[in-house]
């Protein structure tokens, strides 16, 4: 019995159209509630491969939206892309999940072969460097993003097309404002996901027929669908200087995780990942770890620390606490241990 009989019966796809889905590998950056969505349709569709790239771990407010997951990820704290890997291989066992539990970095990008990037971030900083490296890595990718209950969807090329420092010329001023929650309705991510995964498939099947000119947004509470033209900006400070892009991020200011009562921070000087993990072990600190990251408890309250130097603080509920904990985190930073 052929498994996707029904896809292959629409005439846009075809026998031909499913041979290049099958045969491709989609990395996902974000496996929150767009990102939850988005595999999770793409592993039905039969796509050869996802690569999930995410560093947060489950909590119980990302339930309300967060279709893979469950109250046990929640009160295990799993890692987002571990517990996304086991419930999609449920799905599609022969599916293969790369589950990376990091930030995205020029490295990961470097290191992993992907047909399509899908941007299923939160966040305007991550996704001013994921738009970044697409620009000097050239590969294309697709974003998407929610709020309230109005949604943008839109393929980007930035070669030839505009990119997405062209679509928000003022993506500094969000970036500043990331954190100025206004909350997402929960019937808008599906949709929004929706439109995403149908660009993508659009793409795998054909991509000389996707618009890289267009910006798609809806409203699900008036139930309102709009189009727009986004031209290429030829002085834009991004995709018309790819030489003066850095990829560097400041440190060690703490800046807030949307939603998450999570704060993250960079490292300037380099971790001695092994000497850390000996000292959490032996303490009976550490909760995982692997090549890219250690996930650890430091005064009761769950800590990754990142290859990359970046340092994830998790369950602040103020930033007050978090200074607190950041301060008592670099004097762990100054032992002599590190």
């Amino acid at each position: 019995m052929n498994r996707y009989d029904r896809q292959e019966r629409v005439h846009q796809i075809g026998s031909i159209g499913q041979q290049k889905i099958s045969h491709a590998t989609i990395m996902i950056v974000g496996v929150g509630a767009l990102g939850s969505y988005t595999a999770e349709q793409l592993v039905r569709a039969g796509v050869k491969r996802l690569v999930l790239i995410d560093p947060d771990t489950v909590d119980v407010t990302n339930l309300q939206r967060q279709s893979l997951f469950t109250e046990e990820d929640a009160s295990k704290q799993r890692l987002k892309v571990e517990a996304a890997k086991e419930h999609l291989h449920k799905i599609n066992s022969a599916c293969q999940i790369t589950a990376i539990p990091a930030p995205i970095t020029a490295d990961l990008i470097d290191e992993y072969q992907f047909t399509l990037c899908l941007d299923c971030l939160d966040n305007y900083q991550a996704r001013d460097l994921l738009n970044k490296l697409a620009i000097i890595k050239n590969f294309d990718y697709q974003f998407a993003s929610c709020a309230g209950t109005y949604g943008n969807v839109m393929a980007i090329s930035p070669q030839n097309h505009p990119c997405l420092n062209c679509l928000f010329p003022n993506i500094n001023e969000l970036k500043q404002n990331d954190c100025d929650l206004i909350g997402v309705n929960t019937a808008l991510i599906p949709i929004v996901a929706g439109l995403q995964v149908s660009l993508a498939l659009h793409y795998l099947v054909d991509k000389t027929q996707v618009n890289f000119n267009e910006l798609i947004t809806v409203d699900n509470w008036s139930m309102q669908f709009s189009k727009f033209a986004i031209n290429k900006n030829h002085h834009c400070p991004a995709c018309a200087k790819p030489s003066s892009i850095s990829l560097e991020e400041s440190g060690p200011e703490l800046h807030m995780l949307c939603g998450e009562n999570a704060y993250y921070t960079v490292k300037e000087k380099p971790i001695n990942f092994g000497r850390l993990k000996e000292f959490l072990a032996k303490k009976e600190l550490l909760i995982n770890a692997n090549r890219l990251f250690l996930h650890f408890k430091w005064e009761n309250r769950p800590v990754s620390i990142f290859k990359n130097g970046k340092i994830v603080m998790y369950d602040l509920p103020t930033s007050a606490i978090a200074q607190k904990q950041f301060k008592s985190l670099n004097i762990l930073m100054k032992e002599d241990l590190l």
